[in-house]
């Protein structure tokens, strides 16, 4: 398979971006391109950067999710473009599961799916704790057990990772970068690809990343007007429940006979 771009923001998250990166230069059939906006760029994001094979890229304030892809994106060199959370470490066979389907058609959304201590729901796979931070991460029983959680089938999902041909990611201008710091971003880029033609938006099942879901943006101070789902509505004319809900059917599974005509 060719590398992607993995493009991944981080704000002051440095232990679990070490275990990002772990999981993804030891558990990736190929090595990737990998691009790391760092946001509040300091001494310390210097440091940890320091002879890793990353391409770092940063500002000394924080620009939000929105802009950090976006720029790190626009330094993409490979022909598809993946983002991903700097809390998520990627498992064996994360990304040829989503080459299988990235030799298909432009206008097409794939999505890994994310194990969570959380509950189940049909886009993440809940109740499985692994840890809630690096230092209680039980690597050793995940890679073990892991096999034991790949699902046989996809869903409907508009969740990261996420994978765009660079194509199709430089068609739609990425993030809008009104949501500011990120809330609300994930259905309008969904939106976006849907309007400039996706119809196929798949959670692929046995591509696996555990997350801790440390919520970045809620750490955030709030010192925002930014209400993403009144800007949303206004923008599209619908709100993202519904968009998501009754026109691209996120969480239904996807028929094999679906997924055997997009081949």
């Amino acid at each position: 398979m060719k590398p992607f771009s993995v493009v991944v923001p981080t704000w002051k998250n440095l232990e679990y971006l070490d275990l990002m990166y772990r999981g993804l230069t030891g558990n990736s059939a190929v090595p990737h391109e990998i691009i790391i906006f760092f946001n509040e760029f300091d001494e310390s994001c210097e440091d940890w950067a320091r002879g890793k094979n990353i391409l770092p890229c940063g500002s000394s304030k924080n620009t939000g999710v929105c802009t950090a892809v976006n720029r790190a994106a626009s330094k993409a060199t490979t022909d598809f473009i993946c983002y991903m959370n700097d809390d998520m470490y990627p498992l064996p066979g994360w990304d040829t599961a989503l080459a299988g389907y990235s030799g298909l058609a432009d206008k097409l959304w794939l999505s890994g799916t994310a194990i969570e201590p959380g509950n189940s729901t049909p886009c993440y796979i809940g109740n499985r704790n692994y840890g809630d931070s690096p230092a209680s991460f039980e690597e050793e029983r995940l890679l073990r057990e892991y096999r034991t959680l790949l699902r046989p089938y996809n869903v409907v999902s508009t969740w990261t990772p996420v994978l765009l041909s660079r194509r199709d990611w430089e068609a739609i201008g990425g993030f809008d970068e009104e949501y500011f710091p990120g809330f609300g971003s994930d259905p309008d880029l969904a939106m976006k690809m849907y309007r400039y033609g996706c119809r196929h938006f798949i959670g692929v099942g046995n591509s696996l990343v555990y997350h801790f879901a440390k919520g970045t943006t809620a750490r955030f101070d709030g010192s925002t007007t930014m209400d993403p789902q009144k800007y949303f509505k206004s923008k599209w004319g619908v709100s993202w429940k519904k968009f998501l809900k009754k026109v691209i059917h996120r969480n239904s599974v996807i028929s094999s006979a679906v997924l055997d005509k997009t081949q």
